[in-house]
């Protein structure tokens, strides 16, 4: 394989490099050009009987992304918001500490951001609602909660809540820990022995360029945060079972803006992603990449063309990653 073609293939790790567009208008250039920045950062509010809600968005990838988190007691969400360019729409992939996957879509409307998803009860019912945020002052963020009727947002707000801007975002809680809940990924991913995968590591390839790759739980083992570093270029996952297909899928969003979807499986105690692979063309191959194990210390990435949703008899290229100590 010549060095270009090596190159290409590496930029597919972690299923973070979808296309080779370069200086396309980030999600940050558009949410400051319409003037809300205001609302990235870490806001805090109590209810009337005291629970404390805090709320987090903090931008990723340069721009490209926004990482929201949030914590309301014992209940906790972690998502990734991105920029659907062919639909010009953002997007919100969100995973919760009981395990549901909610999807989202971000509109700007009359001086207000507006969240637009599905609000799954603990019986499985789904009721379409809407959420404004709005600025109040340079501290001060009202959040309001309507129903959605037909597409677009109630009269009335069926509850409203002013949240502060906290002088300093704290690093995202941990959220590791052990579901009490249904049965979590992390369950999934242990029963299947693929549990060695969590980490962050490192690889070097043959002319010197350093990879750095991390795949972390989050919200209570029902997730896991992916991150790619290679030179100059990153991307942002998340990575989560759907439970009605009773599979691991991911996204991913790179630093320039390219959005890419992946799913996961074990097999032959290796964890396969699939996924697309496209050139400056446009041109899409579909590709696996193979984790394995190889010691306590190392795991083998090796990259496969798929033939006919199968990884084929031989990969294109491998290299081992060395993990790294905290």
């Amino acid at each position: 394989m010549n060095k270009a073609a090596k190159s290409l293939v590496l930029m597919a790790l972690l299923v973070a490099m979808a296309s080779v567009a370069t200086g396309q208008e980030s999600l940050k250039d558009i949410i400051e050009q319409e003037g809300f920045a205001w609302m990235v950062g870490q806001w805090k509010a109590v209810t009337d009987d005291g629970t404390e809600i805090i709320l987090t968005y903090r931008w990723a990838v340069e721009g490209h992304a926004i990482v929201s988190d949030l914590q309301m007691g014992e209940n906790l969400s972690q998502g990734i918001i991105y920029l659907v360019k062919d639909e010009q729409k953002a997007r919100q992939l969100t995973v919760d500490s009981r395990g549901q996957a909610i999807w989202a879509t971000w509109e700007l409307q009359d001086g207000k951001v507006i969240s637009k998803t599905k609000m799954i009860n603990e019986y499985g019912e789904a009721t379409d609602v809407g959420f404004a945020f709005s600025k109040i002052d340079a501290t001060t963020m009202n959040v309001a909660a309507y129903e959605l009727e037909n597409g677009e947002l109630s009269d009335y707000s069926s509850f409203d809540i002013d949240f502060k801007k906290q002088k300093k975002m704290e690093p995202l809680r941990s959220t590791g820990s052990t579901s009490t809940g249904p049965e979590s990924f992390k369950d999934i991913v242990e029963q299947q022995g693929l549990a060695w995968m969590v980490g962050r590591w490192k690889a070097t390839t043959d002319d010197g360029t350093e990879i750095l790759l991390s795949y972390l739980w989050a919200v209570k083992g029902h997730a896991m945060i992916s991150s790619f570093k290679m030179g100059e270029r990153e991307s942002l996952g998340i990575i989560y079972l759907d439970m009605d297909a009773q599979q691991g899928k991911q996204i991913s969003v790179d630093s320039r803006g390219q959005v890419t979807k992946a799913t996961w499986e074990a097999e032959y105690g290796e964890a396969i992603a699939k996924t697309k692979m496209t050139n400056e063309y446009g041109e899409t191959t579909d590709v696996g990449i193979a984790y394995s194990k190889v010691d306590n210390n190392t795991i083998n990435v090796a990259i496969y063309g798929l033939d006919n949703g199968e990884l084929s008899d031989d990969s294109w290229f491998e290299i081992n990653f060395k993990k790294e100590k905290k």
